[in-house]
């Protein structure tokens, strides 16, 4: 006669906690590199066929989850794990400079890391070059995220008539109901990303008028990504700088330039674009303020 099997629930929790730190681990690495939100959303990016939304929700979750399993783990291990810490903290004691050592470590790792002082802040700065780059003309919306405006609100934005884009998007299959459709809704009706219905909306008598100030996400940007949105050649946007004394190259970000000479990352941009581009005015540019109306930047 055999025996009904039990189920082991510390093993269970053994396992679940392993599988959920390799969930974490790797989802972490995804989003360390994944492009901002108002990039991700607009050209629906994915990887490994989940996009940047997906793989937040499966890192939150998880980080949830492996806590509330943590918690479950000391509970059934709390005995072996109570004697192998007293055992531990009488050989630490004999072991002081070990101890103060890993202290040290510790705490220089945690103040470092605050003060965005080297080496970690090259690997924060690695991180975002990594975001940056995804970054091109054709993957940036009108503004952070644009594919949550109406379609009144996108014309209102871009300076094309509200009827020539229901126009534009009839023509090219995409029938509009109502103005108040957001441009992710018609996307997702009909399996496109937002970028690829903002392209529909596009044609030689309706070119969007967008200006420089409806951007946004100025820090986030190279100077090679500047001078790509704004239509300027690199070489002019490098000289333009040295013009003002500024060494930079193609690759360095605003945020760093500015920082370094008590600026701003969008007065480095008015520097680059130069003066028949339309910006803010300093005293009006809050950053981060640009797309507010449109859920901001995540």
């Amino acid at each position: 006669m055999s025996r009904t099997r039990t189920f082991h629930w510390k093993v269970f929790v053994s396992f679940y906690v392993a599988l959920s730190f390799l969930t974490l681990a790797v989802s972490g690495l995804v989003l360390y590199v994944a492009p901002p939100g108002r990039i991700a959303n607009w050209s629906v990016w994915t990887l490994g066929a989940l996009s940047k939304a997906q793989w937040q929700a499966v890192h939150t979750v998880f980080s949830f989850m492996f806590i509330v399993a943590a918690g479950f783990h000391l509970y059934f291990n709390w005995k072996v794990l109570m004697a192998y810490l007293r055992s531990k903290l009488v050989e630490g004691l004999r072991m002081k400079w070990e101890l103060a050592g890993a202290s040290a470590a510790a705490i220089l790792l945690l103040t470092f890391s605050i003060a965005d002082l080297p080496p970690f802040s090259t690997v924060m700065a690695f991180g975002e070059g990594v975001k940056n780059s995804w970054s091109t003309s054709a993957t940036e919306p009108p503004l952070p995220h644009a594919e949550l405006l109406s379609i009144d609100k996108l014309a209102e934005t871009v300076k094309i008539p509200a009827d020539k884009i229901v126009e534009n998007l009839a023509r090219n299959g995409i029938p509009v109901e109502s103005r108040d459709v957001t441009m992710g809704q018609l996307a997702e009706r009909h399996s496109l990303s937002p970028q690829q219905v903002y392209e529909k909306i596009q044609s030689a008598d309706a070119k969007p008028k967008v200006t420089l100030t409806q951007g946004g996400g100025w820090g986030r940007m190279t100077v090679e990504q500047l001078c790509e949105r704004a239509a300027v050649p690199v070489a002019t946007g490098l000289e333009r700088l040295r013009a003002q004394g500024i060494e930079a190259t193609a690759t360095s970000g605003l945020r760093d330039l500015g920082s370094k000479l008590g600026k701003s990352p969008i007065d480095i941009a008015k520097i680059i674009a130069g003066p028949d581009a339309e910006f803010p005015s300093t005293a009006d540019h809050k950053p981060g303020s640009s797309g507010r109306s449109a859920g901001g930047e995540r």
